[in-house]
């Protein structure tokens, strides 16, 4: 039993690494994409829109990464390509320190997002747009509960 679930965390952190790397060639597609639109068309193209969209697909993917080394660090503390990561703001012990850093980082990923929903709303905003920093706040709230 303890080998079957052993092998299902490296398969899950396998696969939330494959989506890291995905979701950060798509952000460098994008980055790319914004450039040659801003060098074709210049600033009326809108590049910024496309350069903001990458940096959030970034964002979704450090989620992917830090989930996927956590999950490495907590159930394989052994595994000689994880002990050698030893950044300073990466260093998870229990499911605590990882739940809080992955809740940081969704956090910053909302807040990107509702920047770039406003930045690509045309006229005036609708009022559904609220639902983004509603959520940001809730999370807000509720991680600052947990450090209490």
């Amino acid at each position: 039993m303890n080998r079957i679930l052993q092998l299902a965390v490296l398969i899950v952190s396998a696969t939330m690494f494959a989506n890291f790397l995905f979701t950060a060639s798509v952000g460098v597609y994008k980055t790319f994409h914004a450039y040659s639109i801003l060098f074709s068309e210049g600033i009326s193209g809108k590049p910024g829109l496309e350069i903001v969209e990458s940096l959030d697909l970034f964002l979704v993917s450090l989620v992917f990464l830090i989930l996927s080394i956590g999950f490495m660090k907590l159930f394989y503390p052994q595994f000689s390509g994880v002990d050698k990561i030893v950044l300073p703001w990466l260093k998870i012990d229990d499911f605590f320190q990882l739940k809080s850093l992955t809740w940081n980082a969704i956090l910053l990923t909302l807040l990107i997002t509702f920047g770039t929903h406003v930045l690509r709303a045309a006229g005036p905003l609708d009022w559904t747009m609220l639902i983004i920093p509603a959520s940001v706040l809730l999370f807000s709230i509720s991680a600052k509960m947990l450090k209490h």
